[in-house]
């Protein structure tokens, strides 16, 4: 973005009431601090079956119960 389209935004934004200017400032640092970037997020899809080689020859309900008593 040119310098020139900065200023227009920068005048349009300085015609704002006090309030609309506090507005637009926490949508802007809400934007720019969020650490969340779409681009390289992982989807849930790809992590599909890591660790299932943990769970082998384990048998669900046996293991349920057995975290179950260990709560007693």
């Amino acid at each position: 973005m040119s310098n020139l389209s900065i200023e227009k935004i920068y005048k349009n934004i300085s015609k704002l009431k006090r309030s609309d200017k506090m507005t637009l400032i926490s949508k802007l640092i809400a934007e720019i601090s969020n650490p969340y970037d779409k681009k390289n997020a992982t989807n849930i899809y790809d992590i599909k079956g890591v660790g299932k080689e943990i769970w082998d020859n384990t048998d669900a309900q046996e293991y349920v119960n057995k975290e179950r008593a260990s709560w007693k």
